[in-house]
């Protein structure tokens, strides 16, 4: 019985958070699916009454959201492929190779962790402006070509793989980079993975640096389009508004859930590698 009341008692705890973090998602859906008098109700329902796809419909008509999601979708796979190789060949480097300043490079990454993001937008604006390369893909992928968090949750993962494995490669005949991608890289594929959606959605729900360099509509990312529709839209329909932000959503939301278990298992695991 004490056993089954502790985890009955974890159960209500954990369902809280996921309630609170829920709920806005499940309003948004519902709201989607209602009629425009019905959106603007006070108090409002949980579940519209009468519900209606015409939102989806005209939200698509009124802005152009396929183009918004891929342009999204451009960047945020660019940004995606070239922290993961950038991130491997970094963490392989900090973890498994001896050379003069390596723990000051690792403090350098590490402290890189405790940058803001926004610190870095007026000179990487600058370096594009001169560069002429203003509202292109190339712009939203570039700046963030590397991870400090990549590099460090692989470096986390790398380190505890055990050595033995290398040197029975090495003697083999197996080069560094072939023990790297053909051994290490497949062992340590939980911890990549999780890497790699955290790397894609933190991408997709960028809103300030796509702002700032792109210019014209048809360059406009998700979160931007996102901004520009409910400005326009808000005072017509918020059904309308809620609709497209359901689109919008959609593959950061479907990427999470079909890799969850790996995701969950790659943080879990990257601290204590695959040691034993």
């Amino acid at each position: 019985m004490p056993v089954f009341s502790s985890r009955l008692l974890a159960t209500c705890l954990l369902l809280v958070p996921a309630v609170l973090h829920g709920f806005p998602v499940f309003y948004m859906l519902s709201v989607s699916f209602k009629e425009a008098a019905e959106a603007y109700q006070f108090p409002p329902s949980l579940l519209p009454s009468h519900p209606v796809l015409s939102n989806y419909s005209d939200a698509l008509h009124a802005a152009p959201l396929w183009q918004f999601m891929l342009n999204s979708l451009i960047a945020s796979l660019g940004i995606t492929v070239v922290q993961m190789l950038t991130s491997i060949l970094a963490a392989y480097a900090l973890a498994r190779m001896e050379f003069k300043g390596r723990k000051l490079v690792l403090g350098f990454v590490v402290a890189m962790l405790m940058v803001p993001s926004e610190i870095t937008i007026v000179p990487n604006y600058l370096v594009m402006v001169g560069a002429g390369l203003i509202d292109t893909h190339f712009a939203l992928i570039a700046p963030f070509s590397a991870s400090a968090f990549g590099i460090f949750l692989l470096y986390q993962f790398f380190s505890g793989v055990p050595r033995e494995l290398e040197e029975a490669a090495t003697v083999d005949g197996a080069s560094r980079m072939r023990f790297l991608f053909q051994i290490l890289v497949p062992v340590s594929m939980p911890a990549i993975v999780a890497f790699g959606v955290f790397s894609f959605v933190s991408a997709w729900n960028q809103y300030l640096w796509p702002l700032v360099v792109t210019q014209s509509t048809s360059m406009r990312t998700v979160q931007v389009g996102v901004g520009m529709f409910r400005s326009e839209q808000e005072a017509t329909s918020w059904g309308m508004v809620m609709a497209a932000t359901s689109i919008l959503v959609l593959p950061s939301i479907a990427l999470f859930v079909a890799t969850q278990k790996q995701f969950v298992r790659g943080l879990v695991s990257s601290g204590a590698g695959v040691k034993g």
